[in-house]
């Protein structure tokens, strides 16, 4: 059967002091969005990462500084952002403004603003700790050096090749 969670409103609460958001704060932020907060994406938030707006630990881990994005918009957010890259900025309220690498604007407001409006009111206002690192140049996207497939077969390989091996042990016996 389902299961009902209560959600609250973290109104004006002061930011968590550590990377993860609580549960508590990451199911209010995923009811807030309800979908990648990507601009046309409609990944449900269910299935996304709660990323922080301006990077953690100068960014505080509160909701007006999360949102959630699909791993692939959290992927080009992190590694194609910065200033010729995609770049985000986060409104109390849970509005996020996108700036293209062409220099478009794209707004996109959280999904719960029709169903349930009083999850998109203001909370604390983010004050970051420090400067914002600049965007770190010469950082790329981790590449595979094998293929999924191989990965695959590479495993099976192993599997059969323990399998083998424990029957030469034991004199062709499963025990």
């Amino acid at each position: 059967g389902a299961t009902i969670t209560r959600i609250v409103h973290p109104g004006q609460a002061p930011p968590e002091p550590r990377y993860r958001p609580s549960k508590k704060l990451a199911d209010f932020v995923r009811c807030r969005d309800m979908t990648c907060r990507f601009p046309g994406c409609k990944v449900p938030a269910t299935n996304c990462d709660v990323d922080h707006t301006i990077p953690w630990p100068s960014g505080p881990t509160a909701a007006s500084n999360l949102k959630c994005l699909c791993r692939r918009h959290h992927l080009l957010k992190t590694f194609w952002g910065g200033e010729s890259g995609w770049r985000d900025e986060q409104l109390d309220d849970g509005t996020i403004v996108w700036t293209a690498p062409d220099g478009r604007a794209h707004t996109t407001t959280p999904g719960s603003r029709l169903l349930f409006p009083e999850l998109s009111e203001p909370t604390a206002t983010v004050v970051a700790s420090k400067v914002p690192r600049a965007h770190t140049a010469g950082l790329t996207m981790p590449r595979r050096k094998t293929t999924r497939a191989q990965d695959r077969a590479n495993r099976i390989q192993r599997e059969r090749d323990l399998n083998v091996d424990y029957l030469r042990h034991n004199d062709g016996c499963v025990s």
